[in-house]
């Protein structure tokens, strides 16, 4: 493996994403807010089909379609495991966001309508919130990686 771009490229998606949940948090908006998940979404699709784009162009577009997937297959664990990291020590150190954050699960979970059930969901969620966190940045990440992986290998020139 000469080229180490994916890391670069994973490394700011997962700085920008990290950014857009500071500013999510102090701007008081819900985490399940619509406009945060949607530029989540779209900054690790750019940055994985660029890491693509410039892996392909760093190899002179002599790179096979496979390569250029696994760069950006590992652009993609790059930035889950960075941002899941990064979460996991934001939840940690700002306490109030942790029970923000299980409140708004709750509030759009299946449940939701049912206000005799969020305290025994809250204990719950509180109890397993690594699993639940790291599960779901999995589940948000790699989904999306991989096919953003897909659309930067078949965009890259090949000879």
């Amino acid at each position: 493996m000469k080229n180490k771009k994916h890391l670069l490229f994973g490394l700011l998606a997962a700085g920008i994403n990290f950014a857009l949940l500071l500013t999510q948090f102090y701007s008081g908006a819900s985490s399940g807010n619509i406009f945060f998940r949607i530029a989540a979404l779209a900054v690790l699709v750019v940055a994985v089909v660029a890491s693509c784009l410039r892996y392909s162009r760093d190899m002179d577009h002599k790179a096979s379609f496979g390569e250029v997937f696994g760069t950006g297959f590992r652009t993609t664990a790059a930035a889950t495991v960075l941002f899941a990291a990064l979460f996991m020590l934001f939840a940690q150190m700002m306490p109030g966001y942790k029970e923000q954050f299980i409140r708004d699960m709750i509030a759009m979970g299946p449940q939701a309508d049912l206000p005799e059930t969020h305290a025994a969901e809250f204990d719950r969620l509180s109890q397993q919130f690594a699993v639940m966190v790291l599960s779901g940045i999995l589940f948000l990440y790699v989904l999306p990686g991989i096919i953003a992986s897909l659309l930067g290998a078949a965009l890259a020139k090949k000879k």
